[in-house]
């Protein structure tokens, strides 16, 4: 066999997953490059304030560097710096209110972030830090305004449009949210995200025609996309269309066999139609691949009992109630509450990333979660 032609050294420029050092417990070079890119400017800035020690820009900037690096105390103390020479430096309190929020001392951060907001009303950056940090304290309506303040500014900011939609949909202002998605996506047409968190909005308002046609949508903009299909089929079933839902849930499977969503789902659906003992293969598949998967647990807890089998239902309960209380030290780390399988991603974090918002929760045809069970006596 012929030796392959080429530089011997090709394979060391390969992407390697970030994932794969924390499980070497090594850190990840990229990082490591983040941080002293950082340092550096950190020593720079420094250097320069060694000359101009009264430059009130440059220490805004090194506070800059200093949340960049994550060291939100010396970036606080630097802009602290700045307001005993300037009190009314808006930057000063900006960076101090993210400071402290990406620290977690979100009642200080909106005292400050307010404080900027005073001194630049004009300001998006302002409002939507803010926004975030309200959206952390649980203050929607608070969030929504500062949100919707972004928009004001800058009527092209789509990070902007995206939060106040999660900050409709965590109030339950399920149009209002839908006017800011359709809005946002005349931006972003081709969003995936945002086409999905459409789908979920329409769903949870009722209007079940438009949450289907929202989910083709994303199914035709990512075909491999095992969720998708799992929403489609969610949509599918909602209306009745069970032979769909069947055909868009096994699809989720095939794109990915690990994945237990594709696997409760269709044993909720096989539920409702009173295929129990299809319902228990599926629960039983879902349970395997995913054994923080408390609805399905509970759900395959109640197929036993109504197929008589007692015994395996009170074990299939009794692994239900430890995830609940977080106590099933088998779960394999994926959370004591698993994952809700008719839950469709939308919205977004306070943080500007997407995030999942928004269930298909309730008692939807084909989406029963059998909770009106009582527990096993």
């Amino acid at each position: 066999m012929s030796e392959a032609k080429g530089n011997p050294k090709d394979w060391v420029t390969m992407k390697i997953d970030p994932e794969i050092f924390d499980e070497l417990g090594v850190r990840d070079p990229e990082q490591i490059k983040l941080e002293t890119k950082i340092m550096k400017k950190v020593r720079q800035v420094l250097k320069e304030l060694k000359t101009d020690p009264n430059n009130l820009e440059k220490m805004n900037e090194l506070a800059t560097y200093y949340i960049d690096g994550a060291n939100y105390e010396d970036a606080i103390k630097e802009s602290r710096k700045v307001l005993n020479k300037d009190n009314k430096n808006a930057k000063a309190y900006k960076l101090i209110g993210t400071a402290y929020s990406l620290s977690h001392h979100e009642d200080e951060a909106i005292r400050e972030l307010n404080r900027a907001a005073e001194l630049a009303p004009d300001d998006p950056e302002v409002h939507f830090n803010l926004g975030g940090v309200y959206m952390l304290k649980e203050m929607f309506e608070n969030a929504t305004r500062s949100f919707q303040r972004v928009i004001d500014l800058d009527p092209t900011d789509t990070m902007a449009y995206a939060n106040l939609a999660a900050a409709y949909d965590l109030q339950m202002k399920y149009d209002d949210e839908i006017a800011v998605l359709k809005k946002v996506l005349m931006f972003s047409p081709e969003d995936k995200i945002l086409r999905s968190a459409l789908s979920t909005t329409y769903f949870n308002a009722g209007y079940y025609d438009d949450a289907l046609n929202a989910a083709l949508c994303v199914v035709e903009l990512d075909d491999k996309d095992p969720q998708a299909y799992c929403n489609l089929g969610s949509c599918y079933s909602v209306k009745n269309m069970i032979d769909e839902a069947v055909t868009v849930f096994k699809k989720a499977s095939e794109l990915d066999p690990e994945y237990n969503l594709p696997h409760t789902n269709l044993g909720s659906l096989y539920a409702t139609m009173g295929r129990l003992e299809s319902a228990i293969k599926e629960y039983k598949m879902a349970t395997s691949l995913n054994r923080s998967d408390a609805l399905a647990w509970f759900n395959l807890y109640n197929c036993y009992k109504e197929v008589g089998r007692t015994e395996e239902g009170n074990e299939a309960y009794r692994t239900y109630e430890k995830l609940m209380k977080g106590l099933d030290g088998a779960a394999g780390g994926e959370g004591a509450g698993g994952e809700n399988p008719s839950n469709i991603p939308g919205g977004v974090s306070q943080s500007g990333a997407y995030a999942g918002g928004g269930g298909m929760s309730g008692n939807a045809a084909g989406m029963e979660t059998l909770a009106d069970e009582k527990k096993p006596e």
